[in-house]
């Protein structure tokens, strides 16, 4: 009879899987864990956002807010604050802060709503903006933000993130595959804050100067100048800016919202205003 051995199937010195594949089931398992965890705290990091009265949130803006009190173009806020006093007083649902704005001196496009009723706008936005319209309807969106609470939203789940992610730092690599997952939460629920502050600046651009005209005219300049198309969406904070357009041209006309005249800026045209600047030795932000 020939000796025929037989492979045995259950062996100690044979491990019943791959480490590989043990591997994956237990990272997968540790992300869930960390995914609930963040969608818990975030949860909760809202609801503490939604409770905290203007009074407290004034307070602890000034530690978050001072590296913005200096004012590069003090006439040309002026102009935008009382801009934004009108829209501030036709506004529902805003909590009452001291809301001012103020002018930075940098290229960069953009504009953001600070903690305690403080709006930045730069230097570079305010040159692309061709009317009142397209003005207000940037300081609208951001008053939208303070409507919905998303600045304190954003501080407190950036808080939750930064938390998180400190902890897991002590586990060797475990960032480098559960950080960027974390992030992407996050960055779709700063996409959904930056689509309903888009909805109530339409609302409330209408209700202060009494129709639509050029409301989205000032997106169509974010549009041509690509800021915020350099990447896949789902790497952005903010939503694809042509999406942005449809969704509120969409919004305008199922509210049958009439079109008006679009409102000149004052002077020659031209924000800031050419001679408003502090002196400087250099030109900052460029």
């Amino acid at each position: 009879m020939k000796f025929e051995p037989r492979y045995c199937e259950k062996n100690v010195n044979v491990a019943s899987q791959s480490y590989f594949r043990e591997f994956l089931r237990l990272s997968l398992l540790l992300l869930g864990i960390v995914l609930a965890v963040y969608l818990v705290l975030g949860y909760a990091a809202d609801k503490v956002a939604e409770r905290l009265s203007p009074k407290f949130e004034t307070a602890i803006a000034a530690g978050i807010t001072s590296r913005f009190d200096s004012d590069d173009f003090p006439r040309t806020s002026q102009y935008l604050q009382k801009v934004l006093d009108s829209l501030a007083s036709s506004a529902k649902g805003l909590p009452k802060l001291p809301y001012k704005v103020s002018v930075q001196d940098q290229a960069t496009v953009n504009a953001m709503a600070l903690p305690g009723g403080h709006i930045v706008v730069y230097r570079g936005l305010l040159s692309e903006l061709k009317s009142e319209n397209e003005v207000a309807i940037i300081l609208a969106h951001e008053l939208g933000h303070y409507a919905h609470r998303d600045h304190l939203h954003g501080l407190g789940r950036g808080l939750v993130l930064l938390s998180i992610m400190t902890a897991l730092g002590l586990s060797g690599d475990l960032p480098g595959f559960i950080a960027p997952s974390l992030q992407t939460f996050d960055l779709k629920h700063s996409r959904e804050r930056e689509a309903a502050a888009d909805i109530f600046a339409i609302d409330l651009f209408v209700r202060t100067y009494g129709h639509a005209g050029g409301a989205v005219d000032a997106f169509k300049v974010l549009a041509r100048q690509g800021e915020e198309m350099k990447g896949p969406e789902f790497i952005s904070t903010h939503p694809d800016i042509l999406w942005r357009i449809a969704s509120m041209t969409n919004h305008m006309q199922s509210k049958k919202y009439p079109k008006g005249a679009v409102s000149p800026l004052p002077g020659n045209g031209v924000l800031p205003f050419p001679d408003d600047s502090k002196e400087k030795s250099g030109t900052a932000g460029d």
